[in-house]
C-alpha cells in the first residue's frame, strides 16, 4: 500500500533524524521517561483548549500505594464520568503527556475525566499497573455517580481493554463504554501492519515494542493471558460497548482491527474507526492536524452517546 506520511508528522520524524534523537529503545527506562518528558516541555503551549470548571491533581489509594490522578471537570452538569489511561508502553508517559487530549475530551465530550498516573515497568512489571488502573476505575464508580467508561491510549488503551474483561467477569463495576485508541492488544509482531511499518520508526517501531514487552512482561510471565494480549481472550461476550481508534500507518494497526472484529463477534457493540496517513498517537496532534481533531470530536459524541445524551 502507499506509505503517504501527513506532512506534520513527517516535518517531525525528520527533525528527529535530523537532531540524531535516539529511539526509545536504544535508552534506559529512566532516559526513555526524561526523552518523552523533555520532549513534552518543549512543545508549543496549546490555544485551542476548551474551558473547563476545574482541574485537581488528587491521590488515591492503590493496592500499592498512593496513585496520582488528575480529575478534570466540564463547565455544567457532567454527562458522566472517564477514566482515562496514557500510552507509553507501560514504561514511560505520564498526567502531562495527556494532558491536552484529556482537556479537549472533558470540554466536548461534557464528561468528567480521572487521568491516571499508575505505576509502570519494569520497575513494576504486569500486573502493577493494571492493578493500579483498575482501583482507580473502582474509586471512580465508588466516588462519581452516574455513567462510567474507560479509555486509553497504545498501553493506555490494553489496560483499558483489560480493565473491562475484569469488570465483567468481576460483575462490575458496570461500564458504558471503553474507548480504545490504538490499543496493545496482542504480542504477536507478525502482523502485515508490523512487517509494513514497524520497521520505519514512525515514532514507534518494532524494535520499541519488544522492548517496551519485555519490560511489562518480563520472562516468565505469560504473554497470552487475555488480561495482557485481550485479542486472546476466550470470548468476548459481555464486554463493554467499544470505540477503536487506529492510524493506517502504525505497527498496531492489525491488532486493533483484530480486537474489534473480536467484540463484535462476541455481540459487542463496536465502532471502528481508522485514519488515512496517521501514525501511532496522532490524537496528540489535534490542534494542528484536522484528521485528528476529528477523531477526537468522534470520540467526544461516542462517549455522550454512551451516556445516554443523543445530542449531537
Amino acid at each position: 500500500m502507499a506509505m503517504q506520511l501527513h506532512p506534520y508528522h513527517q516535518a517531525i520524524i525528520d527533525a528527529n533524524e535530523a537532531a540524531g534523537r535516539p529511539y526509545f529503545h536504544q535508552l534506559s527506562a529512566q532516559d526513555a521517561r526524561e526523552l518523552l518528558r523533555t520532549t513534552i516541555a518543549s512543545a508549543p503551549p496549546a490555544t485551542d483548549l476548551p474551558e473547563l470548571a476545574g482541574v485537581e491533581n488528587r491521590s488515591i489509594d492503590g493496592p500499592y500505594g498512593p496513585i496520582a490522578i488528575r480529575i478534570y471537570e466540564p463547565v455544567g452538569d457532567s454527562l458522566g464520568t472517564c477514566v482515562f489511561l496514557h500510552g507509553g508502553g507501560w514504561v514511560i508517559g505520564d498526567l502531562d503527556q495527556v494532558d491536552n487530549t484529556c482537556r479537549r475530551l472533558t470540554g466536548q465530550s461534557r464528561h468528567r475525566i480521572v487521568s491516571v498516573d499508575y505505576r509502570m515497568a519494569p520497575e513494576h512489571p504486569f500486573p502493577a499497573p493494571l492493578d493500579d488502573c483498575w482501583a482507580a476505575l473502582q474509586w471512580a464508580a465508588n466516588t462519581f455517580p452516574g455513567s462510567l467508561l474507560v479509555a486509553g491510549e497504545s498501553a493506555g488503551g490494553n489496560l483499558a481493554a483489560a480493565c473491562a474483561i475484569r469488570a465483567r467477569d468481576a460483575g462490575g463495576p458496570a461500564l458504558a463504554g471503553q474507548l480504545l485508541a490504538y490499543p496493545v492488544t496482542d504480542h504477536n509482531f507478525e502482523t502485515l501492519s508490523y512487517r509494513e511499518i514497524g520497521g520505519r520508526n514512525w515514532l514507534l517501531s518494532t524494535a520499541d515494542m519488544r522492548w517496551f514487552w519485555d519490560h511489562y512482561c518480563p520472562a516468565g510471565v505469560d504473554r497470552n493471558n487475555p488480561e495482557i494480549s485481550p485479542l486472546r481472550i476466550a470470548s468476548t461476550e459481555g464486554l463493554a460497548p467499544a470505540l477503536v481508534l487506529l492510524g493506517e500507518l502504525d505497527p498496531l494497526r492489525d491488532e486493533g482491527i483484530a480486537y474489534a472484529r473480536r467484540l463484535a463477534e462476541g455481540g459487542v457493540a463496536v465502532s471502528l474507526r481508522c485514519d488515512a496517513s496517521m501514525i501511532h498517537g496522532y490524537l496528540a496532534a489535534a490542534a494542528a492536524v484536522p484528521v485528528a481533531a476529528e477523531a477526537l470530536a468522534d470520540a467526544a459524541r461516542w462517549m455522550r452517546i454512551r451516556s445516554g445524551n443523543s445530542e449531537y
